[in-house]
């Protein structure tokens, strides 16, 4: 494997991505020689994490949105968030951002100030897969600090995504319908 994407965004090609994919930013988790793993970060469902997670208190199941991380495993549920100091944190994706899978880790955000998002769901890719999606130009891969992982409006991510890689990504999304068809 030459490059890992570990903690990188990759921002999808709409020219060449048709499906799921079309316009998504994906946050890469893990990737090694046996594939990777990540979160779609602007696909927020019409449901709230009362809907789809059992034992979430009344007063909170429907104040949080929930995202659609992929359409791998519709049972798998995870947390990005950013604080350091909760009991279990889980493991930090990016300096600053944390992925987290436990229910009482959900909790105790719940009741804090701290800014996080709930995945149901997330994207995955044997062995090889990403590397030859990168060969056929189906992802811009980009720096993912952390601000913008939690701070982004799904609407505007991916342009938003693009624009901040800057260049000729930057002109084409200010300046053409779709920067891609380019």
């Amino acid at each position: 494997m030459e490059e890992s994407y570990n903690g990188k965004i990759l921002i999808s090609n709409s020219s060449i991505v048709m499906d799921y994919f079309n316009r998504t930013v994906i946050l890469i988790v893990e990737h090694d020689e046996q594939g990777a793993f990540g979160l779609v970060l602007n696909k927020r469902q019409e449901a709230f994490i009362g809907d789809v997670i059992q034992g979430v208190p009344d007063h909170l199941s429907k104040n949080f949105p929930i995202y659609s991380g992929g359409p791998v495993d519709p049972t798998f549920i995870s947390v990005l968030h950013e604080n350091a100091n909760i009991t279990q944190p889980g493991i930090e994706v990016i300096p600053g951002l944390f992925l987290a899978r436990s229910f009482d880790t959900l909790l105790e955000l719940m009741e804090s100030s701290s800014k996080f998002h709930v995945y149901q769901g997330y994207s995955g890719w044997g062995a090889g897969q990403l590397e030859g999606e990168m060969i056929r130009k189906s992802w811009v891969v980009h720096e993912a600090p952390k601000d913008f992982v939690l701070n982004q409006d799904p609407e505007t991510t991916w342009q938003e995504a693009l624009r901040s890689k800057g260049g000729i990504y930057r002109y084409f999304v200010e300046h053409t319908k779709d920067p891609m068809l380019n």
